[in-house]
């Protein structure tokens, strides 16, 4: 019920772009006029044509590609402590680096602030051959706390790479969230604050798997057209994937849904509060962090409520996510099992 966002279903206009692109022949490997269509509502969404999209199948590879494009194998990414990147896609960014080290950022915060990295530029000097060589560093929008990075926080970040002449990558496994959750353009979240790359979600937010890689501006390379097929990732009836992201971005159906998703969430966080129950986290997006006492986890279980523990935050923290398909009879369910 709120293990996470990708359990839920796809949404239907998902499946019916999906089914209305399995009609006929058309060519392979992005040249159909499906992936022309989604290219073109993603130089809407961002309000510029100075980007160069990739259509991929998992967040992993969006973020692994994304972070190959950016940094050679020789050098860096810095992180969260606690970002996917590092605890929960299984060494991948190395594999598609070919080697590139992933490194905690000295951050003990909920999200990584322009001074954590100003200090990692101190520690790892350039001058210095035996040591670590940065060369980019990766935020998550929401972040793994559902916390949202808003434009002047990731300008402030920004800054501080450019001064070291490091890449920023964002993961935005539920970039639709913070969009909402922040009320800023998609654009203003990410070229106009200085982000190089970006790893738009579309699969927990409602499509069957699709995912897209976009480079903005200087950090657009030819390089990244080959790294996605060596990976594997340069889909053959790739209509099937351009087809969800076309629905998706039709009629701002991200958006909507996002939407939904991030009230869902904000009635949960009040009916928990109200229960007399404190959450370990603010909500800004589609994600509940709340701590729970033994008996309140049990009501819950008994309830058939689906939830994981979130010990980073606390050993008695737990995570609760909306989607697009959370209902209020599910919000309804968890107050019940409080009482």
């Amino acid at each position: 019920m709120f293990g996470s966002d990708n359990q839920a279903p796809a949404h239907p206009r998902v499946l019916e772009a999906m089914l209305a692109a399995n009609e006929g022949r058309c060519g392979s490997y992005g040249d159909d006029p499906w992936t022309a269509r989604a290219l073109d509502l993603l130089y809407a969404v961002f309000e510029t044509r100075d980007l160069d999209a990739y259509f991929v199948g998992t967040g992993g590879a969006a973020n692994g590609l994304a972070l190959s494009a950016l940094c050679p194998p020789w050098a860096a990414i810095l992180a969260h402590p606690h970002a996917h990147v590092l605890e929960d896609e299984g060494n991948g960014p190395e594999f598609f680096t070919s080697g590139s080290r992933l490194v905690a950022l000295g951050s003990t915060g909920l999200l990584v602030q322009p001074e954590d990295v100003e200090a990692a530029g101190t520690r790892h000097s350039p001058d210095f051959v035996h040591g670590l060589q940065p060369r980019a560093v990766t935020l998550t929008n929401l972040s793994e706390t559902g916390q949202t990075y808003s434009p002047d926080h990731l300008r402030a970040i920004s800054a501080v790479c450019k001064k070291q002449g490091w890449a920023l990558h964002v993961d935005g496994a539920r970039f639709a969230n913070a969009v909402v959750g922040t009320g800023a353009s998609a654009a203003a979240l990410s070229w106009r604050a200085g982000v190089d790359a970006l790893s738009f979600g579309l699969t927990k937010n409602g499509a069957v798997a699709a995912e897209i890689l976009i480079l903005f501006g200087a950090a657009r390379s030819p390089a990244a057209a080959y790294l996605r097929k060596r990976a594997g990732q340069l889909f053959s009836k790739h209509r099937y994937l351009t087809a969800q992201a076309v629905a998706m971005l039709e009629r701002d159906l991200w958006l909507e849904l996002a939407g939904h998703a991030n009230q869902m969430a904000h009635d949960l966080g009040e009916r928990f509060e109200r229960a007399g129950a404190s959450l370990a986290a603010p909500v800004m997006g589609n994600e509940v962090f709340v701590r729970l006492n033994t008996s309140k986890v049990s009501a819950l279980q008994a309830a058939g409520v689906s939830f994981y523990p979130w010990a980073t935050l606390g050993e008695d923290v737990y995570r609760f996510v909306a989607s697009w398909q959370t209902t209020t009879e599910a919000v309804d369910t968890v107050a019940s099992a409080l009482v």
